[in-house]
């Protein structure tokens, strides 16, 4: 069974899935303002070398469901969204963000009025509806100091993993500086950077170009943890390479400047989706780079182990129990 298959199996019909015990501020209260046909599903933070990408479960989901709209929350210190919808998703992505929200399912409940197709509203224009909204008021105060106490617990687990978080990531920079000595180095660690302000002043490619940046970073941590100095040298030349030229196409002049201005391009959407195929490019063989450092440390436990395995197999009961009889 696929990660899709997984999420959509364990989520059910819940338009706000909270899966493998990741978590927003206010689930129950998001629920409630959600648009028929728009789902919420919260993932942990992706890992670096196994996780499928975040737009392929989005797209999944939505593809098994045939909701609307897909909105996926990577649960972070500070959590970040892919969409996949029928309506403009890149524009749903750019709301969210904008927001200024840490927590995604806030982000997600100040814009949600916006998700809606445009269905038209049930309630009664008669005079019994104001006796309606008092009653709703009332259970409004009543919900109120439950739900503050809530949140604020949520919130407070959050703040928790962030300044764990924080730790982990200064170690990580630590060990990331290490590995990227020298002038290709440099360039790689600086370019690293770079994707992530690409990221942010690029919303429809934000998820890719951020987990383009945790992988190629995770790479050479990985690379100075359990490789050789020649291997980081080789990756550092190769990725220097490569990464300088994504980013002139991300640029401002190239991509940024067909993504504001297509009236002035030629084929504007070929030239968009090129540029996000070679960034999807660049991203998998990160990974894949990662999986060859980690199979080649593999390799050496393999060997290893069947050689433990081996002596244990060929091992004499009256080895082990000398004193004893084992006719």
């Amino acid at each position: 069974m696929s990660e899709v298959d997984q999420i959509v199996q364990a989520c059910g019909d819940q338009p706000v899935c909270l899966y493998d015990g990741a978590s927003i501020a206010n689930p129950t209260e998001l629920q409630g303002v959600l648009p028929s046909g728009v789902r919420v599903i919260v993932i942990p933070q992706p890992d670096a070398a196994q996780s499928i990408p975040t737009n392929t479960i989005a797209s999944g989901v939505r593809k098994a469901t045939g909701d609307d709209t897909v909105i996926v929350i990577e649960d972070r210190a500070t959590d970040r969204f892919v969409v996949d919808s029928g309506q403009d998703a890149d524009a749903i992505t750019a709301s969210l963000y904008s927001q200024g929200q840490a927590d995604g399912g806030m982000a997600v409940a100040a814009v949600a009025s916006t998700l809606d197709r445009g269905q038209p509203s049930n309630a009664a224009d008669d005079g019994s509806s104001a006796g309606g909204i008092l009653f709703g008021i009332i259970g409004v105060v009543v919900l109120a100091g439950a739900a503050a106490g809530f949140v604020a617990g949520v919130l407070r687990r959050k703040r928790n993993r962030t300044e764990g978080r924080r730790i982990s990531a200064r170690r990580l920079d630590k060990e990331l500086s290490e590995a990227l000595d020298g002038e290709d180095g440099e360039f790689v660690q600086d370019s690293i950077k770079r994707l992530g302000d690409r990221a942010t002043a690029l919303p429809d490619l934000g998820p890719l170009l951020a987990g383009l940046q945790g992988h190629v970073a995770e790479l050479f941590v990985r690379v100075r943890r359990r490789g050789t100095d020649q291997q980081i040298r080789l990756l550092q030349s190769q990725y220097k390479d490569t990464l300088g030229k994504l980013l002139k196409a991300l640029d401002d002049d190239y991509y940024g400047d067909v993504r504001a201005n297509p009236q002035y391009w030629s084929n504007p959407d070929a030239r968009l989706t090129e540029v996000q195929r070679a960034v999807g490019s660049v991203d998998r063989q990160a990974v894949e780079n990662i999986r060859q450092v980690n199979e080649s440390r593999d390799l050496e436990f393999q060997v290893a182990l069947d050689s433990l395995i081996k002596n244990v197999d060929e091992a004499k009961l009256s080895d082990v129990y000398n004193d004893r009889d084992t006719n």
